[in-house]
């Protein structure tokens, strides 16, 4: 797995933004967030899961994470 890196200075993050992987892939939407974790509901799964912020590579129109799918599967 790979270390966790912030690359730039975070946009305001809103529920609703989709969350997208490092290769791209539509991991699901922001239910919320605090100080070190981006709350967020995956497709087909009603439960909330909590990824760390420090996987947030960018964020914009949408938050781009540095971990591939797999990777955040196994932090999950």
């Amino acid at each position: 797995m790979r270390l966790f890196q912030r690359k730039t200075s975070p946009a305001p993050i809103t529920p609703g933004m989709p969350v997208v992987t490092a290769e791209g892939r539509l991991l699901g939407s922001v239910t919320g967030h605090d100080g070190r974790y981006l709350q967020c509901r995956l497709p087909g799964d009603e439960r909330q899961h909590f990824i760390p912020l420090e996987a947030v590579r960018a964020t914009g129109e949408v938050i781009r994470l540095n971990l591939t799918y797999r990777e955040v599967l196994s932090i999950l």
